[in-house]
């Protein structure tokens, strides 16, 4: 996935998970997309998610982990979520 589209899906996903996480946390992540840190960005928004206990669907999983392979991190952060049945 080329990197635009990367930080793109990643700026919709902490669109999609605002009102779930304080709103200091969504802007600062989405300033560090904007910086040119989306790797940063993505691993403090599955820590939050975590922390939060904020539930992720299984398509918003699926989304996380194409994100996250595409800047080849590693899988600890997304897996920790809990996937809603």
């Amino acid at each position: 996935m080329e990197m635009r589209r990367v930080e793109h899906e990643l700026l919709e996903t902490i669109g999609a998970y605002a009102r779930h996480l304080p709103a200091e946390q969504v802007k600062e992540m989405t300033e560090l997309v904007n910086a040119g840190e989306p790797g940063v960005a993505f691993e403090n928004l599955c820590t939050q998610l975590f922390e939060y206990d904020v539930s992720v669907e299984d398509r918003a999983m699926g989304k996380l982990r194409g994100i996250g392979d595409a800047m080849g991190l590693h899988p600890k952060y997304w897996e920790r979520l809990k996937v809603s049945k």
